[in-house]
């Protein structure tokens, strides 16, 4: 740990702190850095960072993965996305297609790609060939492809949106009856984007601390200090810690090409259900390029826990931080990275997948043994 990471955590030893306080941290980056770094272990046994909505991979709509499965085995498309959602579960009959990984040992032509212009790239290569994109992702993931649509898409690339904005499952949680943590740490990327104005809300409405952070232990434990002083004096204010990266009103450009090309929509998070005004879906003007238009979901026969998580998967309650990856009766036991089982086991941003590679077997290995992993449980 770097020296102004320890000048950090001896300033929160410092704090005197009676009471377990609980503070979720939105983004996977942050998860991976706290998992990787140790800092639960190294925190206070009062302080408990617990891991939140933040993998776009974790919450796209099982039913989306399941039209994209559909689209490359029973239409003649070269179907990309981003390589985690090659190896995303649906559920289904045992002996069909479960993910689009599978597709591709069926005959399916699926390519994962890296960027949305390698979309672009992919389609003008082929241009006897439909191009579907398959897009999950976050305000970050969503503002290049924005910007891919503003500039003109190829005429034989389509696009099945299946965006989601950070900020309203954070909204949702703190309207609910027992939000279940009492400070929040918010994404720095998505605050480089949409402007830190986003998260104000967290401190006007709910009257709760909130701190954003970059990705390094040092940025993160400066944060968590950040919130854990608000606390303490009863001083509640969004407290920028990534002033380098994250200005106020955010990126104008990348928010005027999201403004532009896509509109915000009430969606479905998987096995959490529909969260107003939380999604992205094209505008009208833009129907031409639209996947779902041309290519309609038919799911005549119904599929058992359609939109739903695996059975005995905890993914969901998991990503609401109301419990912790190795609560998971799954976790660990048949569910891991090799061998997925729910979403959050699959992508370096979901909470099993971190916790399982940094070696957490149980609460007592992720927090150190202290109280903390008692009490968060």
């Amino acid at each position: 740990m770097n020296s102004p990471a320890r000048i950090w955590l001896d300033r929160i030893r410092g704090l005197p702190l009676e009471r377990p306080i609980r503070i979720l941290n939105v983004c996977g980056g942050h998860e991976r850095t706290i998992a990787t770094s140790g800092i639960r272990s190294l925190l206070p046994p009062a302080v408990q960072l617990i891991p939140g909505p933040g993998c776009p991979v974790c919450v796209c709509p099982e039913e989306d993965v399941f039209h994209a499965i559909q689209l490359s085995l029973t239409r003649s498309v070269i179907l990309v996305a981003f390589g985690d959602m090659l190896r995303v579960p649906v559920n289904g009959p045992k002996g069909r297609p479960r993910s689009l990984e599978q597709a591709i040992a069926l005959g399916a032509d699926v390519r994962p790609i890296a960027s949305p212009s390698e979309a672009a790239v992919i389609a003008r290569e082929n241009p006897r060939k439909t191009v579907v994109f398959f897009v999950a992702g976050f305000e970050t993931t969503l503002a290049p492809v924005a910007a891919l649509i503003a500039m003109g898409l190829p005429l034989n690339l389509k696009l099945l949106i299946s965006g989601r904005l950070t900020w309203p499952a954070v909204a949702m949680l703190l309207q609910s009856e027992e939000p279940g943590f009492d400070a929040l740490i918010a994404p720095g990327h998505v605050a480089t984007v949409m402007g830190p104005e986003e998260w104000e809300f967290v401190v006007r409405d709910h009257h709760m601390p909130a701190a954003i952070a970059g990705f390094t232990a040092d940025a993160l434990l400066a944060a968590t200090y950040s919130t854990l002083r608000q606390l303490l004096e009863r001083r509640n204010f969004l407290d920028n810690c990534y002033p380098k990266t994250v200005r106020p009103t955010g990126n104008a450009v990348a928010r005027r090409y999201l403004n532009e090309t896509l509109e915000v929509t009430d969606a479905p998070w998987r096995g959490i259900g529909v969260i107003p005004r939380s999604g992205f879906r094209l505008r009208p003007e833009y129907a031409g390029h639209d996947a779902r238009i041309e290519f309609p979901l038919d799911e005549a026969a119904e599929r058992p826990r359609r939109g739903e998580m695996p059975p005995g998967c905890d993914c969901a309650r998991v990503i609401l931080g109301k419990v912790l990856p190795t609560d998971c009766r799954l976790y660990g036991s048949g569910c891991t990275p090799e061998s997925p089982i729910g979403p959050c086991m699959v992508s370096d941003e979901g909470a099993c997948h971190v916790w399982w590679t940094a070696g957490y077997r149980s609460g007592r290995h992720a927090f150190g043994g202290g109280t903390a992993a008692r009490t968060a449980r």
